[in-house]
């Protein structure tokens, strides 16, 4: 498949070299990717081609050697420069930060040439997806999403940033037949466009179907290149894993006439219905389809991650409980397909991975023992081939297919009686693709029976002893022996089911195009939540609802309010600042000496408190961006050397403001304190930076996921140092607002704002992991706290009573977003959860 042209190199990468520590990932590769043609990257798992191309986008920073493109020579490349170059790609972990919403994962992707304005934004994706031929909401929440509805948004968003070079990172591996066949159609298109392909795949029948070139990599080197046509399948499989594949599958086992280990009757759960099936010992059992038939949820239903009616029974006992916890007693182990977002912790060792779900092996009695740990982790990988320097290496540098052996290691050491598996080699080399079919048959001759879900047909051809093909969430054949072939599990799939549309369903992310409201209602259930405290202790107690205690209580507010921003920001960006209360003590402290004197020397004094709350909030960036040091212990060293300087400029508690000063800044507008105000016009302007702009985007990128934000151009470390400045300049807000309700300069106080900040953005309902929050429900927070704290004053209760209540407010408004959001969740799948055959002839509708 090649366009009109295919003469003018669209990149060009030369003598690129890149080494991590124990590891040469690629050594002094050169390689053209001509316009208008497919160009493949093929190797096995660990070869380097990922790490070619993520050098080609910029998300990953090359040793030596240069990036030619769009007539540009770089020795490196920052992800937005490549996008506005004419580069773009589709990694093969989908790029797209969680905590966003469709639409602004798309903004993010797009060069800012081809990016629409916010406002209407939403409309013209949806206008793009529909020329596409795809069902999308732009309002979907990414985190909700598939890997396979995600892999979907990203090629989208590529292809809605018009490239001259389009790089595609293993693009079919989450996707269906249909989905496989509508993006080769839109590559067709590109290359009648003179758009250079950059296509890497393990699946070398569609590099023979679409590619015109190829380029093999081998432990970092370039060991082959050439044009596909002059290459069969097998000699680019033999110049892929250097030597001949004489086998790929293992010989199946001879089917017995044992009694069944895994018996499934009457299955019914969200995408499918009436399923049954049994699994003897030994027996390997595909799940295949059409992508979107229920075969995938009925695996996750199997596994407990699903609701499923109907009865299961592992080695005759029936699974009463649907638990992944339940499961695991009777002996089922799970793999995911998408490993690393569901199965493993990324950021620990290949041990910890292993001895994860064996924890009574690996520690007996609870303690801790890493010689058994290690043992079991070596017994574990046996015979698996895990590319590796040592077994304390993080999980998430390994290769595709070295993870999945790890995933596999893992089911070993519980020694399971059913292993249900998804996907068992995504991602994964020709080479790798032997070993784990060789371990997946001798796991099942050693009596497990195991369940597989795959979109390969040749691989269900090749490994299973029986396959149900699924078709619209039911069994459409069986398929047993001799009748399981490539031809008769396509045949199946495609007689039982037409076509369809890539189809990609909404979560609500919660705002919607004119309704800023929608998404808000934590806000609004706080501000229920102050209500009804204000109305229940005035009927105890009238005097709380007098003027002089309102317009306190709302001037004690406004600290709080800007406190809890200032945390908001850090906590977004995946920080936690902990020296906003020392902030808020030097900024009152340096206030006060400013205090005796005018207007316009006070006004000095509020402005040198902000620029050394900018400067705190800087330090602390760079401490947490250039040195690497945990947010937790950077701000918790600055909030001591803060609150020290505070301590030696006031060591005692002084007033010494005016009687001018004292009134202007307890100024109120129709019993409203100005300071309130300011705070919520900083809280209304926050709000809009943070769900309107691009920056904000950026900083809830970052705090969702770092490295798919880097990828995605956002520059994470300057997101942070913003996020920390930002906080700073807010703390130091917030002590002068502290001060104007008690017009004392004291580096005592502003100690406990710390712990409130953190309350206040928890019982708002931001993730205290980053990537989400709104700051008008921080507000709001703000003002319940005070209110709360006003409030028990009136209600006459002790000390310990007064604990109790504060307490049980904040525990109701931290839980209703919780049950909010469970209930949702649960009206969803009522409302899409199939019929089961009773109701379909009963006419009840779906």
């Amino acid at each position: 498949m090649s366009g009109p042209i295919g003469s003018t190199p669209g990149l060009v990468l030369t003598d690129i070299t890149k080494t991590y520590p124990g590891v040469r990932a690629l050594d002094g590769v050169s390689v053209t990717f001509e316009r208008g043609k497919v160009h493949a990257i093929l190797g096995e798992n660990g070869a380097g081609k990922s790490t070619l191309v993520g050098i080609a986008a910029g998300s990953v920073v090359p040793d030596s050697g240069t990036i030619g493109l769009a007539g540009e020579q770089y020795s490196r490349i920052l992800p937005r420069q490549a996008r506005e170059n004419g580069l773009a790609i589709v990694y093969q972990t989908p790029a797209l930060a969680p905590s966003l919403s469709v639409v602004d994962s798309v903004l993010l992707l797009l060069p800012e040439s081809k990016r629409p304005a916010r406002r209407g934004a939403a409309g013209w994706l949806a206008e793009h997806f529909d020329r596409l031929g795809l069902t999308i909401d732009p309002h979907a929440l990414v985190g909700s999403l598939s890997l396979r509805e995600a892999h979907l948004i990203e090629i989208a968003a590529a292809l809605a940033s018009d490239p001259t070079v389009l790089v595609l990172d293993e693009p079919t591996e989450a996707l269906g037949d249909d989905e496989t066949r509508w993006l080769f159609d839109r590559i067709a298109t590109l290359l009648e466009r003179d758009v250079a392909i950059v296509y890497i795949t393990h699946r070398i029948p569609e590099v023979v179907e679409i590619a015109t070139d190829l380029t093999v990599l081998r432990d970092g080197r370039v060991v082959g290149r050439g044009t596909v046509a002059d290459y069969s399948e097998d000699q680019i499989v033999e110049l892929i894993v250097g030597r001949s594949l004489e086998t790929t599958f293992p010989d199946k086992a001879v089917a017995g006439a044992g009694s069944a280990l895994l018996r499934i009757e009457h299955a019914t759960g969200q995408g499918f219905h009436d399923v049954s099936f049994s699994v003897e010992p030994g027996q390997i059992v595909g799940l295949a389809g059409v992508e979107g038939n229920g075969q995938r949820d009925l695996l996750r239903a199997l596994s407990g991650k699903g609701p499923m009616t109907g009865s299961m029974h592992v080695g005759g006992a029936e699974l009463t409980r649907r638990t992944p916890k339940a499961g695991a007693g009777l002996g089922i182990a799970y793999l995911p397909g998408d490993r690393l977002g569901e199965a493993m912790f990324g950021k620990m060792s290949i041990r910890e991975n292993v001895v994860a779900p064996s924890l009574q092996l690996a520690m007996p009695g609870g303690f801790l023992n890493r010689r058994r740990e290690y043992a079991l982790t070596r017994e574990g990988i046996a015979g698996l081939a895990v590319k590796t320097p040592t077994l304390e290496t993080p999980v998430s540098s390994l290769s595709g297919g070295s993870q999945q052996k790890v995933l596999l290691a893992r089911s070993r050491l519980g020694d399971p009686k059913v292993l249900l598996v998804e996907d068992p080699t995504q991602g994964v080399d020709a080479g790798a693709r032997v070993e784990i079919y060789a371990f997946l048959r001798r796991l099942a001759a050693s009596g497990v029976a195991i369940v597989v879900l795959s979109t390969d047909a040749v691989e269900l051809e090749g490994l299973c002893d029986t396959v149900l093909v699924f078709s619209r969430g039911q069994v459409a054949a069986t398929l047993t022996g001799d009748a399981v072939t490539e031809h008769a599990i396509t045949g199946a799939a495609v007689r039982a089911q037409t076509s369809s549309t890539p189809t990609v369903s909404a979560v609500p992310s919660g705002r919607r195009r004119g309704a800023w409201w929608r998404g808000e209602g934590q806000a609004a259930v706080l501000l229920a939540l102050v209500i009804a405290l204000g109305v229940a202790t005035t009927a105890v107690s009238p005097a709380f609802l007098n003027p002089l205690n309102v317009s306190q209580t709302l001037a004690a507010a406004s600290t709080l309010v800007l406190v809890g921003l200032a945390q908001l920001l850090v906590v977004m960006t995946g920080g936690i600042d902990l020296s906003v209360g020392s902030v808020v003590a030097l900024s009152g402290v340096i206030v006060s000496f400013f205090a005796n004197g005018d207007m316009g020397l006070f006004a000095v004094g509020i402005l040198v408190a902000i620029v050394v709350g900018v400067l705190v909030g800087f330090v602390n960036g760079l401490l947490v961006t250039r040195l690497s040091i945990p947010p937790v212990i950077a701000t918790l060293v600055s909030s001591i050397a803060v609150l020290g300087v505070a301590q030696v400029l006031r060591p005692q508690p002084s007033s010494t403001a005016t009687d001018t000063i004292m009134t202007a800044i307890g100024t109120t507008v129709a019993g409203i304190p100005v300071i309130l105000v300011v705070a919520l016009v900083v809280a209304v302007a926050l709000w809009f930076v943070v769900g309107r702009t691009g920056l904000g985007r950026g900083l809830r990128a970052a705090g969702s996921d770092p490295v798919k934000a880097n990828r995605m151009g956002v520059r994470v470390p300057r997101m942070r140092i913003f996020a920390m400045v930002a906080a700073g300049a807010l703390s130091a807000l917030a002590g002068f607002a502290l001060y104007t309700t008690t017009g004392i300069g004291d580096a005592n106080t502003g100690q406990t704002l710390t712990l409130t900040s953190v309350t206040a953005i928890v019982i708002a309902g931001a993730s205290i992991f980053g990537g989400s929050g709104s700051a008008i429900a921080v507000a709001v927070a703000g003002l319940l706290l005070e209110t709360i704290t006003s409030a028990l004053t009136f209600l006459s209760l002790s000390l310990s009573w007064q604990y109790w209540v504060q307490g049980a407010f904040v525990l109701v408004a931290a839980v209703i977003p919780l049950v909010a959001r469970l209930v949702r969740s649960r009206s969803v799948s009522a409302r899409t959860r199939p019929r089961t055959p009773a109701e379909a002839v009963a006419g009840v509708p779906s």
